[in-house]
């Protein structure tokens, strides 16, 4: 199920599991958890929603994405995915990551985006070891290497496949 935004029950629903899922990593980096600041961040123009409900109807994962522009190139920047804890591990993350990788292509852009907190081992290895995303070059180690250690995430991409010309 996806859509343009989320509103009223659903959206304190998403809330609650991107807070349950992402406070604490929040707070071990220097900027810290703002609720005020997420909340808007999930509201901002122009946001989508892929959402995982399970067999009694409860939401027990979602993506927040936009598509975008990096450094002139058109992308889908995936801000959040999030997956309940019970659910963790049963493939409904790497579910959602495809699908995102599948409506990226449909949209033409040239890659998937994310942006990973460096102490959360999980995620870097989920991202990079099971869905073979790297380091992006606009990522702070390249971005700003002397100051690398200042930065508390990496930003991680994926080359999307580009649909081919029909009649080529």
């Amino acid at each position: 199920w996806y859509q343009r935004r989320v509103r009223g029950e659903m959206f304190e629903t998403v809330f609650h599991i991107l807070e349950q899922n992402m406070k604490a990593e929040y707070d071990a980096c220097y900027w810290g958890w703002n609720e005020r600041d997420k909340r808007d961040e999930l509201k901002e123009k122009n946001p989508w929603f892929l959402i995982a409900k399970n067999s009694e109807n409860q939401v027990v994962a979602f993506a927040h994405f936009k598509f975008d522009f990096d450094e002139e190139i058109a992308v889908l920047y995936c801000y959040e995915v999030q997956v309940t804890e019970d659910m963790r591990g049963k493939g409904v993350g790497k579910f959602l990551m495809q699908i995102l990788e599948l409506i990226g292509s449909k949209a033409e852009m040239q890659k998937i985006m994310i942006t990973v907190f460096k102490h959360n081992p999980r995620a870097i290895h989920f991202f990079s070891d099971i869905l073979k995303y790297a380091d992006d070059e606009t990522s702070p180690k390249f971005m700003d290497p002397m100051d690398e250690k200042e930065y508390c995430y990496e930003i991680m991409s994926k080359p999307l496949k580009m649909k081919k010309a029909s009649g080529s």
